[in-house]
């Protein structure tokens, strides 16, 4: 079996009015005790800062460059998996995390010398460390985190119904989406169907080829220039083949004259030879000049007439739509394509809409099931939580963790979760923000994460102030419900009480001083008889009297 996960180390350099700073912390409960002012929060930022909360420059302590917060943390086989996976190695299953701030702004984070995004630092943290101050107070009278509360109380099979119905929920959606844009795509189409069905026509009708109009172009100058064009192909001819003195003649003149003299050296009959090969294609080029003559006769009036009706018809239709050929041939299949879907709209919404009420009955059945799940663990945490409460002082509060049932669909149920209490006998139920007063929130606060600790298993847990608004024998009772905590998670409090100081393990003292004009907040860790001391000045300020040191005594090694 693994250590247990811990803070063992924190370091803080210059941050606010901390110039450096180095604690060593020790299982159980530990305390932050000091004069108001001294530097507490500051601390508090430093953890923060590990925890991947947002940083500003103006943190940095004035006249430095850079501020750095190191925590070294023990952690269990489990979250070294969880390191494991984000390609970051552990020995001994420790965890250095280091942040760097600059003035520039930039930052960098490290974890075991790896460097790692915000998100990733959020998630390594979010599972070791809960701080719960006036953040989380504000967090517990939001009614919109109250399903939250309660969810995280459920079985990791009952968690897996959740999931299961987030699923459906995006399915549902998705399918809505589709829905919507078919049928706004069906609107907008039957608005203009006859309008589509109507440029169809009058497109197909033209029966386009695609380049058609550079063709016709090409067919338009051949036919208005085909007297010309037979005038010089008819010349051609004459000197090629009619002449008395053709070309073609002169070439078999030339052959045969250089067949007779091969006989004096082989060259001239490699020079006839070759006068041979181009009399062959010359021959060629002479029929297809008089197969081009020949075909200028197929051009006359009545055909140069209608190159130029198909020629005015494509131009027509190019400039109505504002299109080429190419276009208009595209825009043709996307209106047939358009008028199709219109077409098939009716069955494909009629599937959709099946499907649809096939998944809403998934939905009912599994939202059902999860409400009645959570309405068995929302009377499991009443309970819990009237029994804390009453031993922090609240012996008449009455809780009651309101589920209704709410018509819509969402990844979180039907339900409508709110926490209702009542803090004194003959008051009626109210939301937590209407009737709890700050010490009231401070112990429902630590009820609760009495009661979650059980089930998140968060380590660490850090109390910003938990005795805010609380005293006498109330606060003796968080003092004791902290030190019962501290059994098996590390408790790290920050605290005006004396109380709540004398039943930690370990107390760490801030105190703030002037050197050299300059503002300096230090930390050091109390000895038994500084505690004690220390407890006294809790108790009665500065003037402490040996009467009162035998208080703090007796109140520091209480049982």
């Amino acid at each position: 079996m693994g250590r247990k996960s811990m803070l063992r180390e924190l370091k803080i350099e210059n941050l606010a009015i901390i110039d450096e700073l180095d604690l060593e912390f020790e299982k159980g409960f530990a305390v932050l005790t000091g004069e108001t002012g001294a530097g507490k929060s500051i601390i508090l930022s430093g953890i923060n800062l590990l925890i991947g909360e947002k940083a500003s420059v103006d943190m940095i302590r004035d006249g430095e460059e850079n501020l750095l917060a190191q925590g070294v943390f023990d952690i269990s086989d489990e979250q070294a998996k969880i390191l494991e996976e984000l390609g970051i190695e552990t020995s001994n299953n420790e965890v250095i995390i280091r942040r760097y701030l600059n003035r520039n702004g930039k930052a960098k984070v490290f974890v075991n010398n790896v460097r790692v995004s915000m998100n990733d630092l959020k998630n390594i943290m979010s599972n070791l460390v809960d701080i719960v101050g006036q953040h989380s107070h504000q967090m517990l009278l939001n009614k919109a985190n109250h399903i939250k509360l309660l969810d995280s109380f459920l079985s990791k099979e009952e968690k897996e119904i959740k999931e299961n119905l987030e699923t459906i929920v995006k399915n549902y959606r998705e399918i809505e989406d589709k829905v919507d844009k078919i049928t706004l795509n069906k609107k907008e189409i039957l608005e203009k169907k006859e309008f589509y069905e109507y440029q169809l026509q009058e497109i197909e009708k033209l029966k386009l080829i695609e380049n058609e109009d550079k063709i016709l172009e090409d067919e338009y100058r051949k036919a208005f220039n085909a007297e010309k064009i037979k005038e010089k192909l008819y010349e051609v001819l004459d000197y090629l083949k009619n002449d008395d003195d053709s070309a073609l003649d002169s070439m078999l003149y030339s052959k045969k004259n250089l067949e007779y003299l091969e006989k004096y050296d082989k060259e001239y009959g490699e020079l006839s030879k070759k006068i041979e090969n181009l009399y062959y294609e010359l021959e060629d080029c002479v029929d297809n000049i008089e197969k081009l003559s020949q075909g200028l006769n197929t051009f006359d009036n009545t055909n140069l007439g209608q190159i130029t009706t198909r020629m005015e018809a494509l131009k027509k239709i190019k400039n109505k739509y504002k299109r080429e050929i190419p276009d208009l041939i595209t825009y043709r299949e996307e209106l047939r394509e358009k008028l199709i879907k219109f077409e098939d709209s009716d069955f494909e919404l009629k599937e959709l809409e099946k499907e649809l009420k096939d998944c809403k009955l998934k939905y009912d059945k599994l939202a059902f099931e999860l409400s009645q799940k959570r309405i068995n663990v929302a009377r499991k945490i009443e309970k819990y939580l009237l029994d804390e409460l009453k031993f922090l002082n609240m012996e008449n509060a009455k809780v009651n963790i309101s589920i209704l049932k709410e018509d819509k669909i969402s990844s979180n149920g039907f339900d409508d979760v709110e926490f209702l209490i009542s803090t004194n006998l003959g008051q009626s139920l109210k939301p937590l923000s209407k009737i709890a007063s700050g010490g009231e929130v401070s112990r429902i606060m630590l009820a609760l994460k009495v009661i979650f600790s059980k089930v998140d298993n968060i380590p660490i847990l850090i109390f910003d102030e938990i005795d805010t608004g609380v005293g006498g024998e109330t606060v003796r009772k968080i003092a004791l419900k902290l030190k019962e905590i501290g059994e098996n998670t590390q408790i790290i409090s920050i605290t005006h009480s004396p109380v709540i100081a004398s039943k930690a393990n370990q107390q760490f003292f801030i105190e703030k001083y002037t050197k050299d004009a300059k503002t300096i907040s230090r930390v050091r860790k109390l000895k038994t008889e500084e505690r004690i001391k220390e407890i006294g000045r809790m108790l009665v300020g500065e003037k402490i009297s040996p009467d009162i040191l035998e208080i703090a005594n007796k109140m520091l090694n209480e049982v």
